[in-house]
């Protein structure tokens, strides 16, 4: 009998099925998750985070001896978001005041190549002066403290981030947000199914969600990877990616970007992302420095940072911090003592209303730089730090100077009733370390707000009579200090006219001292010497000096008819205050990337443009226009040191300048309206006296010293009638210097005796 072959039963054919379908399944999932793997992979060994680049200033050195009331040096500090203490031990960042003393423990701060360290220290002050700075290792020399952040370079998102490491962040600010977050982080794999299923039931209790099942590790890929949806298959996505990290980091690893990325609130539009920039944008502390108070309040805020934040929401903050408090305390990661005495503790942060943008002016002059060396992705993603030349003080005190001394300046010379009110009175002020080139302070006008224009840099100015010195310093190879020159009505042939210049008085003086010229900013003897030494001559060293504007070789060049920046006029001048070397003006020092890997370092470059015997001639002629010149106002002002300058006013009177400098800082100021009409503001009347407000407020901060004579200057006796040296019977003699080649032989013949 023949045997029929068994046909397959339906349930093999089944079981096949099945098995096809879940090794096609199985190979899906495998690719699945192997997609996933690569994805984070990819992601995370990548830049992870945009993060904005950062401008700082210059270290600022306090030594004893220093003219630094107690106050003063309170609002150094605090100006540094540095706050009173309310324990006995202090924190970083926090300091105590006595009556003849202020104790500070100062915020450490990393340096390409060194290191302002962390440290306790104690201010003595006797009569309105430092007397001595004392910490654990003794007395203190010169201290130098940490730069200021002056402005962050956002990119369109406008996320603000101070990346931080695992090691830096204290443990009781990973307890509290693992205890308040996800107090099982190190026991699950990813996904804490018991947490899961204690928020559903809880969810279905109260008929509402009053609880999240997410653990540390979902909220990282939900913020990181994922968009803001709320479906079944972003979540099945969210669970995938967590238990695929979960197998590629470690849980410090994984707690460390979560760390760094978990959003902490709205600054103005600025989004604060982070625990580092959390606790300077809240605390005013570095993250490694923060309380336990502070460290539960930061842990609060991730619920809802908004919501629970402790600049505008003080109260509900402290409940939400003592409610982490609580939780830390039932999990047995705090004492009952630190319980206790911490959420009693009042809700303290750091001042809010400091000024955020201490520099906008000099930030972008340093921004316009960066962007001629980086791409605007790299300045706005990441993160580097830069380093500027600007003297915060000095900064803060053009601001105020400009914001006072402008709205006398408008009190003084208010419009008539009835008439058209004037536009804002705008200004300049550039203040540089003349041996260095360091830009220290540059305002571009009055307030950045109404008017970003920076008028440092770009704004095109006649200089008028401040210009004057460089025509006297052209004709230094041919005259002395002590010849003398034609003061007198003279025509000129300009364009197939006549011009004829004359004194700001209306007064010719007939034969005048080379000194005496400028130092009353004489304006018909100054075009006489131009004539006499060549226009050309004259435009040959006003090109060295570093002005490029364009310039013609005609009569009223010597009077500063033509246009120059306020930036190219401060450089010329710091050639002078520097024995003859022309600086190149610094803003930028140093740019850094986030491993400390220093990009760009800008160091000191002079350039010899005249020797410093004749750079000393005219700043003595110089410091005689400030003391007997049209700059003599300056002394009834209150300063009292040693200083030289110069005066500038232009036709009607539309341009106010003065130039001035000491031993160790120039500083120039420009006074006038954008739409160039008259001020009625003479350059001692206007800048000058801006001027002298100025330094009055930043004398704690320059060391003023006589000017130092160098070798190729000597001394003579002269009659200062004829100019020539002085015999017994000269009335009222005086010194002069003189080049040591170009020294007169001549005695006076007015009082000569046969």
């Amino acid at each position: 009998m023949r045997i029929r072959p068994k046909e397959p039963s339906v349930t093999w054919l089944v079981a096949k099925v099945l098995i096809l379908l879940f090794s096609l399944a199985l190979l899906v999932a495998v690719a699945f998750f192997y997609h996933l793997t690569v994805e984070i992979q990819k992601r995370f060994s990548s830049r992870r985070w945009s993060v904005p680049s950062r401008v700082f200033s210059a270290v600022v050195p306090v030594y004893p001896g220093q003219s630094l009331s107690l106050s003063d040096v309170r609002r150094l500090f605090e100006e540094r978001r540095y706050q009173t203490a309310i324990r006995d031990t202090l924190n970083p960042g926090e300091f105590r005041v006595f009556p003849n003393s202020l104790v500070v423990h100062i915020r450490g701060f990393q340096f390409p190549g060194r290191t302002l360290p962390a440290q306790t220290v104690r201010f003595d002050f006797q009569q309105n002066k430092i007397s001595r700075i004392v910490s654990a290792g003794g007395d203190i020399p010169v201290l130098e403290l940490e730069p200021m952040e002056l402005a962050r370079l956002f990119g369109p998102e406008r996320e603000s981030r101070l990346l931080v490491n695992i090691g830096q962040v204290p443990r009781h600010l990973t307890e509290a947000i693992v205890a308040i977050e996800d107090h099982r982080f190190y026991e699950h794999g990813g996904l804490d199914w018991r947490g899961m299923f204690r928020a559903l039931w809880a969810d279905l209790r109260a008929r509402r969600v009053v609880q999240g099942g997410s653990t540390i590790t979902q909220q990282l890929v939900k913020n990181y990877f994922l968009e803001p949806e709320r479906s079944i298959k972003r979540k099945l996505l969210e669970a995938s990616m967590s238990l695929v990290m979960e197998n590629l980091y470690t849980k410090d690893e994984i707690l460390e970007m979560y760390l760094n990325e978990i959003y902490m609130g709205q600054r103005g539009s600025v989004a604060v992302h982070g625990v580092g920039e959390a606790s300077r944008t809240y605390f005013g502390r570095n993250v490694e420095d923060l309380t336990l108070a502070e460290s539960a309040t930061l842990a609060g805020m991730i619920r809802a940072p908004n919501m629970y934040s402790p600049l505008s929401r003080p109260e509900a903050s402290k409940k939400r911090r003592n409610l982490v408090l609580k939780r830390m305390l039932e999990l047995e990661k705090i004492s009952f003592l630190d319980h206790e005495k911490t959420r009693l503790e009042p809700v303290r942060v750091a001042d809010p209303s400091l000024p955020v943008n201490l520099a906008p002016y000099f930030v972008d002059t340093v921004r316009q730089q960066l962007q001629e060396l980086y791409a605007p992705e790299a300045l706005e993603s990441e993160g580097l730090n830069i380093y500027t030349t600007l003297h915060p003080e000095l900064a803060l005190a053009a601001e105020n100077t400009l914001r006072e001394g402008l709205k006398e300046l408008e009190k003084a010379a208010s419009t008539p009733p009835g008439s058209e009110p004037f536009p804002p009175l705008q200004a300049v002020l550039i203040a540089i370390q003349p041996k260095t080139g360091s830009v220290l302070s540059l305002r571009g006008g009055r307030d950045y707000w109404e008017s970003s224009y920076n008028r440092a840099l770009y704004a095109h100015r006649q200089p008028g009579s401040a210009i004057k010195p460089f025509v006297y310093l052209a004709a230094l190879d041919a005259f002395t200090p002590s010849d003398l020159l034609a003061d007198e009505a003279t025509s000129y042939p300009v364009d197939g006219t006549f011009w004829v210049p004359k004194n700001y008085d209306r007064r010719y003086r007939g034969r005048v001292l080379f000194r005496d010229a400028l130092e009353q900013s004489l304006n018909a003897a100054t075009v006489s010497l131009a004539l006499t030494v060549g226009l050309n001559n004259i435009m040959e060293t006003i090109r060295t000096l570093g002005i490029q504007t364009p310039l013609q070789p005609v009569p009223s060049l010597a009077l500063g008819a033509f246009e120059v920046t306020p930036l190219q006029l401060a450089e010329a001048y710091a050639t002078l205050d520097n024995d003859g070397q022309k600086p190149y003006l610094l803003t930028l020092r140093e740019v850094v990337d986030d491993k400390g890997n220093v990009l760009e370092r800008r160091s000191v470059d002079l350039a010899t443009v005249t020797t410093p015997a004749k750079a000393f001639l005219i700043t003595d002629l110089l410091q005689g226009v400030v003391e007997r010149g049209t700059a003599r106002n300056v002394r009834r002002l209150g300063v009292n040191f040693p200083c030289a300058g110069k005066t500038g006013t232009t036709n009607d009177t539309r341009d106010s300048w003065f130039v001035g400098y000491t031993t160790d800082l120039l500083v120039l100021i420009w006074v006038g309206y954008d739409d160039n009409r008259p001020t009625e503001l003479t350059g001692a009347k206007g800048a000058g006296r801006l001027w002298a407000r100025f330094m009055s407020q930043v004398r704690p901060w320059i060391h003023p010293q006589k000017f130092r004579v160098p070798p190729g200057v000597v001394q003579r006796l002269i009659c200062p009638q004829s100019g020539r040296l002085a015999v017994l019977s000269c009335p009222g003699r005086r010194f002069e210097y003189f080049l040591s080649e170009n020294v007169p032989q001549d005695f006076c013949w007015l009082h000569s005796r046969p």
